[in-house]
């Protein structure tokens, strides 16, 4: 397992409840934007999920676990060029 793949199980890990706090999902997304350097794809969906993320200080712990699947097959599975 790489770096990115035991950050997002540790984000995982910890969700509980209906709602997330906004700023820690944030810092998370932050720190996983910076551990993604040189992944193109991964920083797209980081950046995606950043401008997308619902609420002013609660998230849904459901949204955020989404995103965490999508970042996390990414990781798994890297886009590959065409051409």
């Amino acid at each position: 397992m790489n770096e990115l793949e035991t950050m997002i199980a540790t984000m995982r890990s910890v969700v509980e409840g209906e709602v997330c706090s906004r700023s820690r999902v944030v810092d998370a997304l932050l720190d996983l934007r910076l551990e993604a350097t040189g992944r193109p794809d991964v920083l797209e969906l980081i950046d995606a999920a950043l401008a997308e993320m619902p609420g002013r200080t609660m998230v849904p712990s459901a949204w955020w676990l989404e995103r965490l699947d999508l970042i996390g097959l990414a990781v798994v599975h890297p886009s590959e060029p065409v051409g």
